[in-house]
């Protein structure tokens, strides 16, 4: 029974992706007989001209409709070391005076909350050029942070830049969703720097160690409609 509705413990909401990938799955084990059908939860099954939409506020982006999502849930045990991350390679730009790269970055604790378990951080070509402890700005503001690798780049044609969430120490019961959008590079370029296509991201997310979890995150504002086409076609085909 895949859920088309939250789940109650999860960060975030499903997107039509996974939906449509968990139905997938099970529709192959209905054919091969080890299931008797798949039922999905609270799916919202309208036609496009009764268009119902997913809440704007559902849209977690900072501009547009994608981002970068790093959790850790609640009730959650991790242990240092533990981390979720997206890597992309970049070319670099021939002449460029400057290799810079800024992004914005927000989440849900601040300077009242532990610090030193949660840590946000860039790697580039995996040693971290830039962290940020997530109790230490304000709550659920969105953060520029602009980190100059000029030096560091001196000589390369390319890198391989990582946006990760690490555990400097392990939690029990410390909850984060911690947000990355709007990548701006200078002097380096890579496709798809707003994180609009959940499909150029997904294949570069990795996790270490245990339950640090990352995701590419688009709201889809026709959710209803294009989730019951999907999932129209998938029954479909028998």
């Amino acid at each position: 029974m895949p859920y088309a509705h939250p789940l109650s413990h999860a960060a975030q909401k499903p997107t039509l992706s996974y939906v449509e990938a968990v139905t997938k799955k099970g529709v192959e084990h209905v054919r091969s007989g080890e299931l008797a059908g798949v039922l999905r939860y609270k799916l919202p099954f309208v036609p496009r001209d009764q268009a119902w939409t997913r809440p704007a506020a559902d849209n977690l982006a900072r501009t547009g409709d994608g981002r970068l999502s790093f959790v850790v849930q609640k009730q959650t045990t991790t242990k240092a070391g533990m981390s979720c991350g997206a890597t992309r390679k970049t070319v670099l730009t021939s002449g460029a005076a400057k290799r810079v790269v800024s992004f914005w970055h927000r989440d849900g604790r601040g300077p009242e909350h532990p610090a030193g378990y949660h840590i946000k951080q860039l790697l580039l070509d995996g040693k971290v050029v830039w962290e940020r402890d997530v109790a230490a700005d304000a709550a659920d503001t969105w953060v520029r942070a602009t980190v100059d690798l000029t030096a560091e780049l001196s000589g390369a044609t390319s890198a391989t830049l990582r946006w990760r969430l690490y555990e400097r120490k392990g939690v029990s019961d410390y909850f984060i969703d911690v947000g990355v959008d709007d990548i701006a590079l200078t002097g380096l370029a890579m496709s798809d720097p707003g994180m609009e296509n959940a499909a150029v991201w997904t294949p570069t997310l990795a996790r270490q160690g245990g339950p640090v979890y990352c995701s590419a995150q688009v709201y889809h504002e026709n959710y209803g409609a294009d989730l019951g086409a999907r999932i129209a076609k998938l029954y479909a085909a028998g």
